[in-house]
């Protein structure tokens, strides 16, 4: 697998403080739509309480080392304390999101997203960078006016790492090139695709985060704009909107 230095260094210093928004996000989540567990064991590997289980233990293991070693020590007694075993999963998410929220609230992060002010590139650009270096599977953009310089910027450095999928218009052409360079390079293709009657402007990281972005990405800290995650309720039927319409635009 080919990796950039810049994606190393992701890797070993963990989540930023945008993706750690996200990561609360998604633990409140699951902290308001615990399902019920019943009275006996239910061993259905699919059933909701254990694919609830499953989500809230990949997200404390993101959370640090503690607490996912405290919801493996709860784990091990799902079967016998089956039917009282949802309230102290629940309270662990509850620490584990309190102890994002001090965090956040120390480094002045404990607002919902960022707004910049006009000539705040380098903050937006790190920001967004950040994010999109995290990605583990695949970065979807949607920017009617992506272009090459910012398919250079923010995606180059994912290698082949990921998949990488872009849905623009104006500058698709432009945004052509960069990607046959890129290929050249990495042995893989991102996948192009333009639509004349794009408005939002999205980034989807691992078919699950979206953000939102004010303006589009190429101008974006030039002129006032905003970089706002979607939350957990609303994220995946935004996903399936432009998934739909990905699906009927044109390939480039």
């Amino acid at each position: 697998m080919n990796e950039s230095w810049e994606r190393m260094q992701k890797r070993l210093m963990g989540d930023g403080l945008a993706e750690k928004q996200v990561l609360l996000l998604k633990l409140l989540h699951e902290f308001e739509t615990a399902p019920e567990f019943g009275d006996k064991y239910v061993a259905d590997a699919n059933s909701e309480p254990h694919r609830w289980i499953a989500r809230i233990g990949a997200l404390l293991a993101r959370v640090g080392i503690g607490h996912k070693l405290a919801f493996q020590s709860a784990q091990h007694t799902l079967v016998t304390y089956w039917s009282v075993a949802r309230e102290p999963l629940r309270q662990k998410i509850l620490a584990a999101a309190e102890e994002i929220k001090l965090e956040l609230e120390l480094d002045g992060h404990e607002d919902l997203g960022q707004v910049y002010a006009p000539q705040r590139q380098y903050d937006f650009l790190r920001d967004l960078k950040e994010i999109i270096i995290g990605a583990q599977e695949e970065v979807f953009i949607i920017d009617p006016y992506f272009d090459g310089q910012t398919f250079e910027t923010y995606l180059g450095p994912l290698g082949s790492s990921c998949s990488i999928r872009v849905l623009c218009s104006k500058h698709s052409n432009e945004v052509a090139g960069h990607i046959k360079a890129f290929g050249a390079q990495y042995g893989i293709y991102p996948e192009l695709r333009k639509n004349g009657n794009l408005h939002d402007r999205l980034v989807i990281i691992d078919s699950s985060d979206c953000w939102i972005v004010g303006g589009s990405i190429k101008d974006a800290g030039k002129k006032p704009t905003y970089l706002v995650p979607l939350q957990p309720s609303i994220s995946p039927t935004k996903i399936s909107i432009y998934e739909s319409i990905w699906q009927q635009a044109t390939p480039v």
